[in-house]
């Protein structure tokens, strides 16, 4: 009987955490721009009873169908679609933990609000008029409340152009308190508990983590460690140093994302969401677990 007892707990938690898994991936895909495969993912969700605790299938299914119509050949066969994400939005409003979902999606949601206004005017424009005027009353009523949010892009820089601003040293100087204090609120997470898309003080998965401090300083960063990297200016390794990204991964795919702590000069060293030991520091130099799988750096400071 014991026996039957053990088996059903790691059952229902493997299932559990299968569960949250699955839905990640919405968030990945997403990330990534496969709006139809998030569309047919989380209707798939959305249609097995064991997803009905989350609100992120609904979450996503809408944001989708957002991104979709603005391929006219996609919406002229779903033209009540935009109505459809609406409702599936107000749905995810109505979710008991809806104010940790959008904190937690902030990134994805001030990002859609720049772009609907932009795709209400190509609706109006092309005679789409009653969905011009859905998406209208959506952000003025729904979004109303939220912040705009346009993804950084990455800008070259030429380090032998001789214009270089007067004020440079200036700007350096700011930069590397700005680094200074980033790394120094990081800090005062050490010992905080791993948990699985955990993005509070009460428990932070790794990109959880870099975007709660990042947000301190109003820099905003995708929730995804792949989305990080891709909004990010990627820099050489060997340039990187305090309060820049580090990302880890395999075959291909970014897993994981950490804070650099150390100066230029020092060992590689990071702060980051262990999922042992919580929020920990590491030396990526003398880590035989951590080197091996450093894949990239990049800078939003």
């Amino acid at each position: 009987m014991k026996n039957w007892v053990v088996f059903i707990i790691i059952f229902v938690g493997f299932q559990s955490f299968s569960q949250d898994k699955k839905i990640d991936k919405l968030e990945i895909y997403y990330d990534q721009g496969h709006y139809t495969r998030v569309y047919r993912k989380a209707n798939q969700l959305l249609a097995n009873p064991n997803y009905d605790y989350s609100a992120m299938p609904k979450f996503y299914k809408s944001l989708a169908i957002f991104r979709l119509s603005n391929d006219l050949t996609w919406l002229k066969r779903h033209k009540n679609e935009i109505n459809d994400a609406i409702n599936l939005y107000r749905l995810f409003l109505e979710h008991n933990s809806a104010e940790d979902y959008i904190k937690a999606h902030y990134v994805e949601i001030g990002e859609l609000k720049i772009y609907l206004q932009t795709l209400e005017e190509r609706l109006k424009t092309l005679g789409y008029k009653t969905q011009a005027e859905q998406i209208h009353k959506f952000v003025h009523q729904e979004l109303k409340q939220v912040k705009g949010y346009v993804r950084p892009k990455e800008t070259p820089t030429n380090n032998d152009n001789p214009n270089q601003n007067a004020n440079s040293d200036v700007s350096t100087h700011q930069s590397k308190n700005l680094r200074e204090k980033i790394v120094a609120y990081a800090k005062q997470f050490i010992g905080v508990k791993y948990v699985w898309a955990g993005h509070s003080p009460s428990g932070f998965d790794c990109s959880g983590f870099t975007s709660y401090v990042l947000k301190h300083f109003n820099i905003l960063l995708s929730r995804t460690a792949s989305g990080q990297l891709e909004g990010a200016k990627k820099i050489k390794i060997s340039t990187a140093f305090t309060a820049d990204l580090v990302f880890f991964g395999h075959s291909g795919k970014i897993t994981h994302v950490g804070l650099i702590v150390s100066q230029k000069g020092e060992d590689l060293t990071m702060i980051h969401a262990s999922t042992s030991k919580g929020i920990i520091i590491t030396n990526i130099e003398k880590s035989t677990y951590w080197k091996p799988k450093l894949k990239a750096t990049a800078r939003v400071v």
